[in-house]
């Protein structure tokens, strides 16, 4: 005899009466054979308090104001007295259960909000875009010379906090402490993206233990201090005049045009006055943006900043990979160091359609109608040396005489590892380092990671779960 379960069928009115009662609030409507019918719907007992109550979050809601379950209870028992006035119980609470009770049929529930994109003046975001279109014509400016700069913070120890995980997994949601040491991070690039700057990242130390016997110039990122780890107007005007102005000047005279350039800022109170942050010539200036319209129409905060911090992330979990350590002794040796290179990585990552379609998403399309485009330098994805640092070769025939010369039989040289490559690559990074030569400090960090993910090929597959155990 069979025990498959039968299944019944509904009409199309059936259906829409499941429907309407769903609205009404009746969560808990059973379907059987003979029709619907309700297995059981919890009413409120003060239905006209429930209403009131729901009307005042939906009106807050609308407003965009945040709203936690305190709040409800503390509007619902100030309702409850207006209802009832005099008829009204004195000992009369709302409870964390009533509160549950109420939730539920309205279909509530707790998230997570983020940015500020309530905060933004949306008229002056509207008003800002053409007025800005027209200067730039004023101007004569190009894509290519119009830059956004903005500031944020990194903690450049923090793990993901989402993992996938099977259903029978007990431990799930549990994870490791969050360490939040944290950096300020300056980005700059152009409309094209084809000119992004060398970040700025600020500690709190002027010469943290981990730069110990390094040159500050072989960092692949530049570096200051300040008490705090913010950012102030005093580095800031010392990034604009120092690395700025040159930089950009450079960029311009490699593309044979004349160099002249614009910087979007925020009103952030670190940024000084537009009359202290502009080149002697007048060329090179800053244009302020709108208050309360950054998350509209700057660039950076259109998602660019947002893909560096995901790829920081990325990077972070691949040189944990190839580390091979548990993640708190892994953790131990992410230093501010090892944060600069990472964060190099990230930001170089970041492909400039990227930044291109945050900066028409902020201010609209392109302003000039061939914008201008940049081929790739094939030398800077080069990781090798140049010709002058190899050792001269020998002709063969040369090589051949030196051999029949040598009376004494030559001593075999042991079969280096790649975990000898990586001792020796380490040795040459310090002293590159210490030298101040930034170019070839990156090119070693390359091959560093290429050498250490050799070596862990060579090396019995570890199971996933020895990454998170002390070694």
């Amino acid at each position: 005899m069979s025990n498959k379960r039968k299944h019944a069928l509904y009409d199309v009115q059936q259906k829409l009466d499941v429907i309407e009662r769903i609205r009404n609030g009746e969560t808990r409507i059973k379907l059987d054979e003979g029709g619907l019918r309700r297995k059981r719907a919890r009413t409120a007992k003060d239905p006209e308090l429930d209403k009131a109550t729901f009307n005042a979050f939906c009106e807050a809601r609308n407003n965009g104001i945040p709203i936690s379950g305190p709040v409800i209870q503390a509007q619902a028992e100030k309702l409850y007295k207006e209802i009832h006035g005099p008829d009204a119980d004195p000992e009369f609470t709302v409870s964390s259960g009533w509160l549950k009770r109420w939730k539920q049929p309205h279909g509530i529930s707790q998230v997570k909000i983020n940015g500020e994109i309530k905060s933004a003046n949306t008229v002056a975001a509207e008003v800002f875009i053409p007025k800005f279109q027209q200067f730039i014509e004023e101007q004569q400016l190009t894509e290519e010379m119009i830059f956004n700069a903005d500031e944020t913070g990194l903690y450049y120890k923090i793990l993901p906090d989402r993992t996938l995980a099977t259903k029978k997994d007990k431990t799930s949601k549990e994870g490791y402490k969050q360490i939040k040491d944290r950096v300020t991070m300056l980005f700059c690039c152009n409309w094209t993206g084809h000119h992004k700057l060398t970040p700025l990242c600020i500690g709190k130390f002027g010469s943290p233990r981990c730069f110990h016997n390094i040159n500050m110039s072989s960092l692949p990122l530049d570096y200051d201090h300040s008490k705090n780890a913010w950012m102030t107007a005093a580095i800031f005007e010392k990034w604009f005049h120092q690395t700025f102005i040159p930089d950009v000047r450079r960029h311009l005279r490699s593309k044979v045009m004349e160099p002249q350039a614009c910087l979007l800022l925020d009103n952030c109170p670190a940024h000084p006055p537009a009359e202290t942050l502009k080149s002697r010539d007048g060329k090179i200036f800053i244009y302020y943006l709108p208050k309360n319209t950054t998350s509209k129409i700057q660039p950076l905060d259109q998602g660019i900043i947002s893909v560096f911090k995901a790829n920081y992330r990325r990077e972070m979990i691949k040189s944990m990979v190839e580390e091979d350590k548990s993640v708190p002794m892994f953790l131990k040796t992410v230093r501010i160091k090892e944060a600069l290179y990472l964060s190099e990585s990230a930001w170089g990552a970041i492909k400039p359609e990227t930044i291109q379609n945050c900066w028409t998403k902020a201010l609209g399309g392109p302003i000039t109608e061939n914008p201008t485009t940049v081929e790739e330098d094939e030398d800077e994805d080069f990781l090798g040396f140049s010709p002058e640092e190899h050792p001269p070769f020998r002709s063969e025939e040369n090589h051949n005489e030196d051999e029949e010369e040598e009376e004494d039989p030559v001593p075999v040289p042991p079969t280096r590892t790649a975990d000898d490559a990586v001792n020796g690559l380490e040795v040459a990074l310090e002293y590159y380092e210490r030298v101040g030569d930034k170019v070839k400090t990156l090119q070693l960090k390359s091959l560093i990671r290429d050498a250490k993910m050799r070596a862990s090929r060579n090396k019995k597959q570890a199971d996933i779960t020895s990454y998170f155990t002390k070694k």
